[in-house]
């Protein structure tokens, strides 16, 4: 596992940038695990960027999506297909979604998860951290050999996307996840997270036990996972000093 610390949110999304960049730069065909929220979006409008600038080429990569609402439809304001139509503007190979109005969403996520492993798995899987610890929708006691499933979304989670749906009351109680074995398959992992609203669920990941109730603790050993933090998301870190 390693951490870097960069002074702010933009550094953090010019960083991510720059790593997302440099994996298709290494394997134009690369596979990726995208996440939805508003941590990467600063990210991707920087890919974008330098996509338009002919600084950086993804039209050949194709993306994942970790996760995805139940219960809604794909046109539904706030579902993670309307986020991706809305904030990946730049062209790729081709971009994965779970549908949200899956009649069966159990079975669609499993089905999604083999037509990943199928396309050889993530090149690099990029993730956000929840105030809860969750990863992808791993709410807090998912364990180690969570495998892609139909999950109750939490208070706190569905709380974080009310803004999106419109009302607390419109979020979906139900999420589509890969979970934390799926995610480990991963061939490098990235975490992302800034803001001091993060710093004491990112010292419970990283210097906490690890711990179903944290999810993203789960992901400690893997042997290629980067953390990248801004200073106030890393403050109560003992190596942030």
């Amino acid at each position: 596992m390693s951490i870097e610390i960069v002074a702010d949110a933009p550094a953090v999304a010019t960083r991510a940038a720059d790593i997302i960049c440099a994996s298709v730069r290494a394997n134009p065909r690369a596979v990726l695990g995208l996440p939805t929220g508003g941590t990467p979006i600063a990210a991707y409008t920087e890919i974008a960027r330098r996509v338009a600038a002919g600084d950086a080429d993804l039209s050949r990569a194709t993306v994942f999506a970790v996760d995805e609402f139940a219960s809604a439809t794909a046109a539904t304001p706030g579902t993670n297909a309307d986020f991706f139509r809305r904030f990946v503007t730049f062209p790729l190979g081709a971009l994965h979604c779970p549908d949200p109005a899956a009649a069966d969403p159990d079975a669609h996520i499993r089905a999604f998860a083999a037509q990943l492993r199928a396309a050889g798995g993530c090149d690099l899987c990029v993730l956000g951290i929840g105030e809860n610890g969750h990863v992808a929708f791993n709410e807090p006691g998912s364990a180690r050999d969570s495998r892609a499933r139909a999950v109750a979304l939490t208070e706190t989670s569905r709380q974080a996307h009310a803004a999106n749906f419109g009302a607390i009351d419109r979020v979906p109680a139900r999420g589509m996840t890969l979970g934390i074995a799926d995610l480990a398959e991963s061939r490098s992992l990235l975490v992302l997270a800034h803001g001091a609203h993060k710093a004491a669920i990112v010292r419970a990941a990283i210097d906490g036990p690890a711990t179903p109730e944290v999810p993203a603790s789960l992901l400690r050993d893997h042997p290629h996972l980067t953390w990248l933090l801004d200073r106030a998301a890393a403050a109560d870190l003992a190596v942030s000093g």
